[in-house]
């Protein structure tokens, strides 16, 4: 009689809804996303992923073309892709395969949304579960202006279910580990913050003879939370140029008022995140203004760069940069702001000590490496507690104990 080969045990990672390696190839953004996946499996050894690509030989090839030892498990996306929300409802559906996941050891989300297939999958494995909140979904969807009630209520239900069963949450930020504490009544002992990692191999400084073409360079969405509208006030009174990358809402808007202002404005809708190192490399300054955040990959990407960065004095920018030191913390007003960008411009000394100490933090804390290494961690600590107890998280850490 023949024996089945066995297959080596991976660590599930469960994408977003909707969420593909084509979707992250077509945002310019699959190197990002799986530089870090390559550096962890490094660790933790061989992944799987789920995702919602309706090409499964295409998601295939995108994903060993960078972690070549992955694999992509795949289900009945494809039928659903069609019909009005069909991802969402697909995002279901994966639990009722569970023959396709037999060789899973771990269950980890890429975010909170469509983590619960990966509860759902754990649960029926046997297996921990580890759930990632590079944000908070419910947050996000309340701010959403056409989102219904009923939407609002699902998504609220659905995150403080998997967070319930998740056997360690990993948050990016200290704001978000508070949210689900207070909100969702989760133990604070089992929420762990790891912020967002960075290639910092990618996102390295610029050559020495690298010729700064412009003053000031803004990345993000153009929508009211990040208080462009400031950026660009401020700018003018400071006769700064200004480059913005990214597209939303507001853009039209936003370019009517930098011609209002005659302002030297450039606006780029976008750029392969491989080829913004570059972009930074041109610029004198990184700015952010936004009223409120979670861990911004951008603020991050450009610390990585050494530019001196200049940041709105919100919680989640005073976890990053400590004011004078690694960059400048200002209220998010334009005069503030303004001030903010002469005090750089007018100190070149300044500008470089900032960025060379923005530089040091980010390889110490959230390199691509040291982010491996805690998670890798945080993996043994979960799995050791696992095998004692054989249960969801509430019974051993209302116990007195913690990660």
């Amino acid at each position: 009689m023949l024996l089945a080969k066995k297959l080596p045990e991976t660590t599930l990672i469960t994408m977003s809804v909707g969420m593909s390696m084509q979707a992250w190839d077509n945002a310019g953004i699959i190197h990002r996303e799986l530089a870090y996946y390559k550096a962890l499996s490094n660790y933790i050894g061989p992944l799987s992923f789920l995702t919602y690509g309706t090409h499964l030989p295409t998601e295939k090839r995108l994903l060993k073309s960078y972690i070549p030892d992955a694999k992509i498990i795949g289900t009945t996306y494809p039928y659903f892709s069609r019909l009005s929300g069909g991802f969402f409802v697909a995002s279901f559906i994966p639990p009722l395969f569970i023959h396709k996941f037999n060789s899973i050891k771990n269950v980890r989300s890429n975010q909170i949304s469509g983590s619960w297939a990966g509860a759902a999958i754990a649960r029926q494995l046997k297996v921990p579960f580890i759930l990632r909140c590079g944000y908070i979904l419910s947050k996000n969807i309340q701010l959403e202006p056409n989102a219904s009630i009923l939407k609002k209520k699902i998504t609220w239900l659905l995150e403080r279910s998997v967070a319930r069963r998740a056997n360690a949450i990993i948050v990016t930020y200290s704001r978000a580990k508070e949210y689900l504490s207070e909100k969702h009544g989760i133990c604070p002992k089992k929420i762990v913050i790891i912020g967002n990692p960075i290639d910092t191999e990618r996102f390295a400084p610029a050559d020495i003879t690298t010729e700064k073409k412009r003053d000031i360079l803004f990345v993000g969405r153009m929508m009211p939370e990040k208080n462009v509208g400031s950026i660009l006030s401020a700018c003018a009174k400071a006769n700064a140029s200004i480059t913005l990358l990214g597209k939303g809402a507001l853009k039209a808007e936003l370019i009517q008022k930098a011609d209002s202002l005659n302002l030297n404005a450039q606006f780029i809708d976008y750029m392969p995140n491989t080829q913004i190192p570059k972009l930074m490399h041109e610029h004198r300054i990184f700015i952010i203004a936004s009223h409120y955040e979670g861990n911004p990959k951008a603020l991050l990407e450009a610390m990585s760069c050494g530019m001196p960065c200049v940041a709105s004095n919100i919680p989640e920018h005073k976890d990053l940069i400590e004011h004078k030191k690694d960059g400048i913390l200002a209220d998010s007003t334009d005069d503030k702001l303004c001030t903010a960008i002469r005090s750089i411009i007018s100190n070149e000394s300044l500008g470089k000590e900032l960025g060379k100490n923005a530089r040091k933090k980010i390889l110490s804390d959230y390199s691509l490496e040291s982010n491996a290494q805690k998670e890798y961690q945080l993996h043994q600590k979960v799995n050791l507690n696992f095998k004692s107890n054989l249960s969801y998280p509430e019974h051993f850490f209302n116990s007195g104990n913690s990660l």
